[in-house]
């Protein structure tokens, strides 16, 4: 008996869950990625890497990131989501293996280059993937559960960081997991992650479409979900709107640039210097340590609470309240910086910021019609890793001449710019509707 007939289209087939959950999967690699090399730096030895060269260990994984998400993952437009998927996994896995073996500063910085890379790639199509094989009234959803991922890595890394060190008597044991998690990754998607129904519909040849036809009634997607998808069809794949810059999607692309950008430099900005800030101002590191952890678990409630908030709203909607609310609890922060309140504030502030950020992702994953949809996501995360890379440099600039209190209040102007560009991008996106679930009318940057 096929359970998909009694199914109502606007709900989630278990296969489109544990498609969704392998994603989850795959941005936890980004996560732990990022992390393990903060927790491998103080073991390192001097005459491996001096204190000057250990910043450009990590400042070369996060350029590697931004080259693979604005240069690479538009190859997924090209050759297909799972090939490019798959491929980058290899890629990672093959990075943390060297890292893991290095003999050398220059080929750990190498290795950290190219694992960087492959991560870019590895968060853009993870969510394109995410997106086009939910329901257009579950893709908030769909979002929120692969952006956990992120947040449960940093997790794992801090959990893991210390102990793994100890086990395998030294840094490079990080290096080892990370490798062994990546492996299982890749052996999991390659089992379980099929190419997506939107891009086999636009692919040539019956045999591409019989693929499709099969994989669109084992995940009970209809037609109107692959129009919804913006494939041929959708009326959403010819003239100027399959160009970023083009006439059609000028205005939205600049938005999300500017508007994700801004807010990520203010998030990476928040959790890399916090500690430190926060050690300055009291003078106890374990007070720094106490609001940075505080700030990881309000990520993670974010993640989830997009994903059931952006159900019912516009995701445009809810980046700029969420950047109102996220200002609001930075300016209480800044005025504590100690105690409980700030505590609270500090997991309000984390947590707000990344609904934000989770609900620019939601939007760069729908406007965009299948032939550039990963090439759009990734150059977005591309020129936000812009952001990510230079904010902590210029914190570390001002934090010479500037009180923290000053410092978080100087936040808010990069919070505002996002915030003003999510309101622009709920304006433009006035009067563009798509059909979901039981007849139900959403903004192309709601539920969809």
């Amino acid at each position: 008996m096929d359970l998909n007939r009694f199914r109502s289209p606007a709900s989630m087939t278990p296969y489109q869950v544990l498609i969704v959950a392998v994603c989850s999967l795959v941005n936890l690699l980004d996560g732990y990625d990022l992390f393990i090399m903060g927790y491998a730096l103080p073991h390192i030895p001097e005459g491996y890497a001096t204190a000057a060269a250990k910043g450009y260990l990590v400042s070369a994984a996060l350029f590697g990131i931004g080259v693979g998400a604005f240069f690479l993952a538009r190859l997924a437009d090209v050759h297909g989501r799972r090939p490019v998927l798959i491929g980058s996994l290899i890629l990672n896995t093959s990075g943390l293996l060297v890292s893991s073996l290095a003999p050398s500063y220059t080929v750990l910085i190498a290795s950290r280059f190219v694992t960087g890379m492959a991560i870019g790639v590895l968060g853009a199509i993870s969510m394109v993937i995410a997106q086009e094989m939910s329901p257009p009234s579950r893709r908030s959803l769909s979002v929120g559960v692969v952006l956990f991922g992120y947040p449960l890595g940093t997790f794992v890394a801090g959990l893991a960081g210390a102990s793994v060190i100890e086990a395998a008597g030294g840094w490079k044991g990080l290096f080892w997991l990370g490798f062994a998690l990546s492996a299982l990754v890749t052996v999991v998607v390659v089992a379980l992650i099929p190419e997506t129904v939107a891009y086999l519909r636009r692919s040539s040849g019956d045999a591409a479409q019989e693929a499709a036809d099969r994989l669109a009634g084992r995940l009970n997607l209809e037609e109107r979900d692959m129009q919804a998808a913006g494939v041929p069809g959708g009326g959403t794949d010819n003239g100027s709107d399959t160009k970023l810059l083009g006439s059609g999607l000028r205005t939205t692309t600049l938005l999300l640039w500017f508007g994700y950008g801004f807010c990520t430099a203010a998030f990476y900005f928040i959790g890399s210097w916090t500690p430190q800030l926060i050690k300055n101002e009291t003078g106890d590191a374990g007070s720094g340590a106490l609001v940075g952890i505080m700030l990881s678990v309000g990520t993670m409630i974010g993640a989830i609470l997009y994903g059931i908030v952006g159900l019912r709203r516009p995701s445009a909607q809810i980046s700029w309240v969420s950047m109102a609310l996220g200002s609001a609890a930075l300016i209480a922060f800044a005025l504590t910086l100690q105690g409980a309140l700030a505590l609270a504030m500090a997991l309000l502030l984390g947590l707000f910021v990344f609904v934000s950020l989770s609900a620019f992702t939601a939007i760069a994953t729908s406007v965009y019609p299948i032939l550039i949809r990963a090439k759009g996501f990734g150059t977005m995360l591309g020129v936000a890793r812009i952001g990510s890379i230079v904010s902590p440099i210029l914190g570390g600039y001002a934090i010479g001449f500037m009180s923290p209190k000053d410092l978080y209040i100087a936040v808010l102007v990069p919070l505002a710019i996002a915030g003003l560009c999510s309101y622009g991008l709920l304006r433009t996106s006035r009067g563009t509707n798509i059909l979901v679930g039981h007849q139900r009318t959403e903004r192309l940057t709601g539920a969809a």
